[in-house]
C-alpha cells in the first residue's frame, strides 16, 4: 500500500466553484452568525492524513508547518487554546481506528492514545472509522477473524450458479475491491454488508476494540466537565457498495481499457467490471439484482453501526455517517458507488458527507432538503471529508466557505490534508499563519 493512504479523491473535476457560488452571502463575513440549532458546539477538525496517533504528537511534516511544535501541538500556537464555552472549537481528526484490519488491542491503543493527546494539548479529537474500505494495514493487520477469507462475508459479482457454493467461485477468487484515490489500486475484498456473519465481526471489532475505551474515557471527560474533547466520530468512511458498470460514471471504468494497480501491475479481470452486490442479496433472498434494495443495505448498515455506539452512551450529535454527497448535485447518478442522501440518515446519529467543490462536488440546497425529506427534525450535518483546495483561494472565499457550511447547519468541517499530505500533493493544506484559509479559520474560531 502506498505511503498517500487516504482520500485524495478519484473524481477530480477542473472547475472550482467561486466564492459567490459557495456562498450567496459573502457580504461583510461576520462570524458566528445565528445557528439554525440554537448554538451547539461546532467544530472545524483539522484531519491529519496518513497520520497515525503517534505521529500526531510527533515530529509536523505539514505543508508550511512549524517544526518547532508537533501536529497537534501546533494547532494551540495557530489557533490559541480551545474555549470550552466557544460556540466554535477546532479539533484534530485521526484516521481510524480501522474496524477491518486492526486488533481489538490495536485499537483499543489508538483509542487511549488519542485522548491522551487530546487532554495532553487541550485539544478534542475527532476519530475517522473504516467500515468497509480494507485498504490499508499501516494501523495494524492482526484483526481476527480476517473478513476475506469467508466468501460468505464477502461481496460477489453475480448469484451463485449451478455448482458453486458463492457467486462467482467459478473465477477462481472473490473479485478484488478496486479503488482510485489518485491511481488504482485494489484491497483484498469488500465485505457483505448484509451477511450476519460480518455484521457480529464488525461490531465485536467496534464494541471491544474501540467503543470499551471510548465510552469510559468519554464519561470521564464528562465528569470533569471536558466533554468537548471528544469532538465526535464517523462510523463509516464513504460507505458504499462499489460499481464498476456502465452506471457509475465517476469512475468510468472502459471495457477495453480496464485499471491497472499501480503497486502490483494487475489488471482488473473483466469479469470484476461490474457491479458488486450479489452478495448483498442472496444473503437477503434475491434472485434478481436490485439496486434500490441495495441502497437499502448501505443505509441499514451505518444505522446499525451508529445505534451501537449510540447505545453504548455516545450522543447522537458526535455520532456521523459518511458517504459521497455527490449525488446532491448529480441527482441522475444511479451507482451504489454515490448512494443518495436518505441513505446517511438514521435516527442514532448526524448524516456525513464527503463535500468538495473540487472533489465530491455537492448542492447545499439540494442536500438539506434531501435530509429533511428522511428525517424532517434533523437540523445537522457533517461534512466529514472537506478539503481547503477550491474553497481557499482568499480568505474572502474561505471565510465564505465557513459561512455556507454552518450557516446551513454543519456541526463539523473537516479539513483533510492537514497531516503528513505530501507537500507537493494539490490536496495539502498549508499550515501557514499567513495562510487565507487559516485565516478565515481563525476568525470564526475568534483566535487572537
Amino acid at each position: 500500500m502506498r505511503s498517500v493512504m487516504l482520500h485524495i479523491h478519484f473524481f477530480v473535476y477542473a472547475s472550482m466553484l467561486s466564492a459567490s457560488m459557495l456562498c450567496a452571502c459573502a457580504k461583510d463575513n461576520e462570524a458566528n452568525p445565528d445557528r439554525p440549532d440554537g448554538g451547539a458546539d461546532r467544530y472545524v477538525v483539522f484531519f491529519l492524513t496518513n497520520t497515525d496517533v503517534d505521529q500526531a504528537d510527533g515530529e509536523n511534516t505539514g505543508r508550511d508547518a512549524n517544526t518547532a511544535y508537533t501536529f497537534v501541538g501546533e494547532l494551540p500556537h495557530l489557533f490559541g487554546d480551545v474555549r470550552p464555552g466557544a460556540e466554535y472549537k477546532y479539533a484534530f481528526g485521526l484516521p481510524g481506528p480501522m474496524l477491518l484490519t486492526q486488533s481489538v488491542a490495536e485499537m483499543q491503543y489508538q483509542v487511549n492514545k488519542a485522548f491522551d493527546i487530546a487532554e495532553k494539548y487541550g485539544v478534542p479529537v475527532y476519530f475517522q472509522l473504516d467500515d468497509i474500505n480494507n485498504y490499508t494495514k499501516e494501523f495494524g493487520s492482526a484483526a481476527n477473524p480476517k473478513f476475506f477469507e469467508h466468501p460468505e462475508w464477502c461481496e460477489w459479482v453475480s448469484f451463485p450458479q449451478p455448482g458453486e457454493q458463492w457467486g462467482g467461485q467459478s473465477n477462481g477468487r472473490l473479485p478484488y475491491y478496486w479503488f482510485n484515490w489518485g491511481n488504482w489500486m485494489h484491497a483484498d475484498h469488500f465485505p457483505n454488508l448484509a451477511s450476519p456473519g460480518f455484521q457480529a465481526f464488525v461490531k465485536e471489532q467496534l464494541t471491544q476494540g474501540v467503543l470499551s475505551v471510548l465510552v469510559s474515557r468519554y464519561e470521564a471527560l464528562k465528569a470533569a466537565g471536558k466533554d468537548y474533547l471528544f469532538a465526535g466520530m464517523a462510523i463509516g468512511w464513504e460507505t458504499h457498495i462499489p460499481d464498476y458498470s456502465a452506471d457509475n460514471t465517476i469512475y468510468n471504468v472502459q471495457p477495453d481499457d480496464l485499471p491497472v494497480n499501480q503497486l502490483l501491475g494487475d489488471r482488473m479481470e473483466p469479469w470484476e467490471a461490474g457491479k458488486f452486490g450479489y452478495g448483498a442479496l442472496h444473503t437477503l433472498g434475491y434472485t434478481t439484482y436490485d439496486k434500490e434494495r441495495l441502497y437499502r443495505v448501505i443505509h441499514d448498515y451505518s444505522e446499525f453501526l451508529a445505534k451501537v455506539v449510540y447505545d453504548a452512551g455516545i450522543p447522537r450529535e458526535k455520532i456521523f455517517t459518511h458517504i459521497v454527497g455527490i449525488k446532491s448535485s448529480q441527482p441522475g447518478l444511479a451507482t451504489t458507488f454515490a448512494p443518495p442522501i436518505w441513505v446517511a440518515v438514521n435516527d442514532y446519529s448526524t448524516p456525513g458527507f464527503s463535500m468538495s467543490p473540487v472533489s465530491c462536488p455537492y448542492d447545499l440546497g439540494t442536500l438539506k432538503a434531501e435530509i429533511a425529506k428522511a428525517d424532517p427534525g434533523q437540523a445537522q450535518f457533517g461534512n466529514v471529508e472537506g478539503y481547503s483546495i477550491g474553497v481557499g483561494g482568499s480568505q474572502e472565499q474561505a471565510d465564505a466557505y465557513f459561512r455556507d457550511m454552518f450557516g446551513n447547519g454543519a456541526s463539523v468541517v473537516a479539513v483533510f490534508g492537514w497531516g503528513r499530505e505530501p507537500a507537493t500533493s494539490a490536496f495539502a493544506v498549508s499550515h501557514s499563519p499567513a495562510s487565507p484559509f487559516v485565516q478565515a479559520a481563525k476568525k470564526w474560531l475568534k483566535a487572537p
